[in-house]
């Protein structure tokens, strides 16, 4: 039996082996290229692949991957069906193609067309498109529309969203929550300069007062005094609902021919959370309204939901909640990741520290779009940080068209899960790959001969790449250079645990020590 076993790996290794192809070129993505590639290629429906009552039961208690994070998982999956595998649907779900080469990401982005297709979270597109539809009349968000709806959508929205020129304006405002959240943090040190236990979910404070500013152009007050009662179960939500999500979606589930518990549960966060999102975006467009009459406040800078709102106030409303939602757990794991690595690495933060210097001289020069142009080291540790301790562990995509990957025909609308959490820790891509390394990522630095830029893609790629990128690394930019700059950031507890979710959430004694500058 174990010879068996032992004679199939290695015979669907050296498949996998035997058939992979040259380096892709520029021609490769042609359609006659890849129609002629298309007729000597094998089946689709020979690609390595465990039963799906096998895989199933694997994940039940007891099962090997049972509480088991997901980039172990695909690690060993990897081990025992090489670089390109399938993981067959099971309860109404559609297969998955899980590929574990850069060279083969490039080829699935390169030929995913001009209407970029994510499937990403049938669980949310079931509460938009069916459940709630009265609330998403017009439109089911970027997340859940395809095709020409899609790309209308996401037409309008890159005007506000992703135009560096529109996006560095906010600087200011960013700043100003960052250096609010930097005095509460100081006044929460005990005796030892520790922050309290539960940093993670001051992170996240942090980062919904931020994108609520951005988009609302609303504080919420979570950074004075104690939150009101409705943020912190908005906060609390948050947190079910990615775990939630985590279950139905990437988990064993038969929540599509029957409602479990987990799924009646889902619909009922969602729609406390829609319910929180709604009060808040009333707030901001009653400031608006009160804005528009006060000419001294034309001033500032307009908010997100204002510029979307003069388009379409069905699309500024979506496009709020859909900020809140996605960029607030995950804005506040990437921040965490990073001043921690900087805490545990003194002799990279001292090199950032100098780099922050020249351009804050004194702890409370302001940050400004000129002095926040040009700081390569700073960008670097957040680089790494994130490469480090990633926040997703991969990226999704659904073929464009007819494709031939690694030997092996993949059709048109295949879902593809690229794991490219396990490039980050591979020294065969980023040598030393346990080790804090900001200078990796210095254009001065040659870079590495396997580097390849689909190893490192933490916003995706492409047109459907994350529409929230740019005001989610203003802020992480403007937090960390004002933690730097003015603290010398130590840790003293064990290393954080990581719990796999949709994103990685690290938990356990999280206490950062800031000792004045």
């Amino acid at each position: 039996m174990y010879l068996a076993r032992r004679n199939c790996v290695i015979i669907n290794q050296l498949r996998c082996f035997s058939a992979q192809v040259k380096e892709a070129t520029a021609s490769d993505y042609r359609a006659d290229v890849i129609e002629e590639n298309w007729k000597t290629a094998k089946p689709y429906s020979d690609i390595p692949s465990p039963s799906a009552f096998k895989l199933l039961f694997s994940f039940l208690p007891g099962g090997r991957f049972n509480s088991v994070p997901l980039s172990v998982i695909h690690e060993n999956l990897k081990k025992e069906y090489g670089s390109i595998y399938k993981l067959k649907g099971a309860f109404g779900k559609r297969d998955a193609l899980i590929l574990h080469d850069p060279k083969d990401y490039e080829i699935v982005f390169r030929t995913e067309g001009n209407f970029p297709m994510r499937r990403l979270f049938d669980t949310i597109a079931y509460y938009r498109k069916e459940h709630r539809k009265d609330r998403f009349a017009k439109s089911a968000g970027l997340l859940n529309e395809h095709g020409q709806a899609w790309w209308d959508l996401r037409h309008k929205v890159n005007g506000v969203m992703m135009k560096p020129q529109i996006t560095k304006g906010y600087t200011t405002t960013v700043d100003e929550v960052a250096s609010d959240f930097v005095k509460k943090l100081h006044n929460l040190r005990d005796s030892n300069l520790d922050t309290p236990s539960d940093l993670l979910y001051q992170l996240n404070l942090w980062a919904l007062e931020s994108i609520s500013y951005i988009t609302m152009n609303v504080r919420m007050g979570l950074l004075t005094g104690k939150p009101d009662e409705s943020v912190v179960k908005f906060t609390q939500n948050l947190k079910i609902l990615f775990d939630l999500l985590f279950q139905l979606e990437f988990l064993p589930s038969i929540w599509k021919v029957y409602k479990t518990p987990k799924f009646n549960k889902f619909l009922q966060i969602m729609d406390e959370l829609h319910d929180t999102i709604e009060k808040f975006v009333e707030i901001g467009l009653a400031n608006l309204k009160e804005n528009s009459a006060d000419k001294k406040s034309n001033s500032r800078e307009e908010s997100v939901l204002e510029k979307l709102y003069a388009i379409d106030k069905d699309i500024a409303f979506l496009m709020a909640m859909d900020s809140i939602l996605g960029g607030v757990d995950s804005t506040a794991v990437a921040t965490f990741s990073i001043l921690y690595n900087l805490a545990q690495n003194k002799e990279k933060q001292d090199i950032l520290r100098s780099e922050l210097l020249k351009i804050l001289p004194e702890k409370d020069s302001p940050l400004t779009i000129e002095n926040m142009s040009n700081l390569p080291y700073l960008r670097a540790c957040i680089k790494e940080g994130m490469r480090i301790m990633p926040v997703i562990g991969g990226n999704l995509r659904t073929t464009g068209q007819n494709i031939v990957i690694k030997g092996y025909q993949v059709p048109k609308e295949t879902d593809v899960l690229m794991p490219g959490e396990l490039f980050y820790k591979n020294d065969y891509y980023f040598p030393e790959a346990k080790s804090f390394r900001p200078e990796r990522w210095l254009r001065s630095v040659e870079k590495h001969e396997n580097y390849n830029p689909f190893t490192y893609i933490p916003f995706g790629f492409g047109s459907r790449n994350c529409v929230g990128r740019r005001f989610a690394e203003m802020e992480i930019e403007c937090l960390v250079t004002r933690l730097v700059r003015n603290y010398h950031l130590e840790w003293h507890q064990p290393p954080p645990k990581i719990r796999s979710t949709t994103i990685n959430i690290p938990y356990g004694d999280l206490r950062l020590r800031l000792k004045e500058y």
